[in-house]
């Protein structure tokens, strides 16, 4: 089966991508990684606010987390998974997912949401639900963020 089923499938989805990202944000954000690389909260202060919220949420809540799952999941995982199995395809692919933000921060981040997100992808194996997941994700910091930056 590889439809969403119901609304409550969406939200459900969306729902572990807030709370999972959420608490990976603020668990980062209150340990020692942003002042050891000052570098990746001018990037973030510069980059995600510079836009209006439309823009915003069109852009790092769905283009992004679409677009990333397609590379991350279909082109990377799947074709590792048939060659080597689960653990090095969620491995492999959750490295190149965290270096591909290109910064040691969200590096750390995006390579533990990766794995979350390949351990819940090859369960169910459609690719909504790492859409929903990226996307629940993305839009709880991104308003999160927005909201502390009033």
């Amino acid at each position: 089966m590889n439809k969403v089923k119901t609304i409550r499938d969406i939200l459900k989805y969306m729902l572990i991508g807030a709370v999972c990202g959420l608490a990976l944000n603020y668990a980062i954000m209150y340990s020692p990684l942003p002042e050891m690389f000052p570098a990746y909260t001018e990037k973030i202060s510069s980059g995600l606010f510079s836009v209006n919220i439309i823009y915003g949420i069109l852009l790092y809540c769905i283009a992004a987390p679409i677009l990333e799952e397609l590379v991350f999941r279909i082109l990377l995982y799947d074709t590792i998974y048939r060659f080597l199995g689960f653990l090095p395809a969620a491995v492999i692919s959750s490295l190149l997912f965290g270096a591909f933000h290109m910064n040691m921060v969200q590096f750390i981040y995006a390579s533990l949401m990766g794995l979350l997100i390949c351990t819940l992808y090859h369960r169910d194996h459609r690719i909504f639900v790492p859409m929903l997941i990226h996307c629940g994700a993305n839009l709880a910091i991104w308003l999160s963020s927005a909201l502390n930056q009033l």
